[in-house]
């Protein structure tokens, strides 16, 4: 139960500006500025998962995973996280490509800009 408080005091409620109706915006996976083992999925259906460490820590199995649906409202966005029978929300805000969830820790979007682009070489002229 820990766990699941804990979980659903670090996420989010997005200030978005535009159109809060259109989940491509913010669809895309946030990482934590501390750890980037954890993140955040937010798909473009309004379903989510999110992945981060035990506290406290778990050697054979460290990480946690939840999963659920978020709803745009104007500038907020509620997970809504479902673990078996046990149902909970979590808020954050969103400016940009960063997310402060709500312990205060920063998430940023991950870039969907390939990193492997091939520029053509010059050629000289004599």
């Amino acid at each position: 139960m820990r766990n699941i408080v804990f979980a659903m005091a670090l996420v989010i409620c997005f200030v978005v500006p535009a159109v809060a109706a259109d989940l491509n915006a913010v669809s895309g996976t946030y990482y934590s500025k501390r750890d980037d083992t954890k993140f955040l999925l937010l798909r473009n259906d309004g379903t989510f998962i999110l992945k981060q460490r035990k506290d406290p820590p778990d050697r054979d199995n460290p990480f946690m995973e939840f999963s659920g649906k978020f709803e745009l409202n104007g500038e907020t966005l509620k997970l809504t996280i479902i673990d078996g029978d046990k149902v909970g929300t979590a808020e954050g805000k969103l400016k940009g490509s960063v997310f402060t969830d709500g312990q205060g820790e920063e998430w940023a979007k991950k870039s969907t800009e390939s990193k492997d682009v091939v520029r053509p070489k010059r050629t000289r002229s004599y």
